[in-house]
């Protein structure tokens, strides 16, 4: 099993296709992720078992941060 989800999947997990929107929509769903070279989110597969319960997670009460700078790069690649 891939450590990371696909393409496929974080679109599915978004409902979004573009990869600014995903990113908007992974933000807003509060998951951790990050973006590759191309500017795309890199979810972990952990990190959906454990939002869903399928594994032991703690809770992260830290708020969450937006790098404003990186999401407007993505709008020049």
């Amino acid at each position: 099993m891939q450590m990371f989800l696909s393409q496929v999947e974080v679109a599915e997990l978004t409902g979004r296709k573009q990869r600014r929107k995903q990113v908007e929509q992974l933000i807003f769903m509060r998951l951790s992720f990050t973006l590759d070279a191309f500017g795309w989110p890199k979810v972990l597969r952990q990190t959906i078992e454990a939002e869903l319960g399928l594994s032991k997670h703690c809770a992260d009460t830290a708020p969450l941060t937006i790098n404003y700078d990186k999401l407007s790069s993505l709008g020049n690649a």
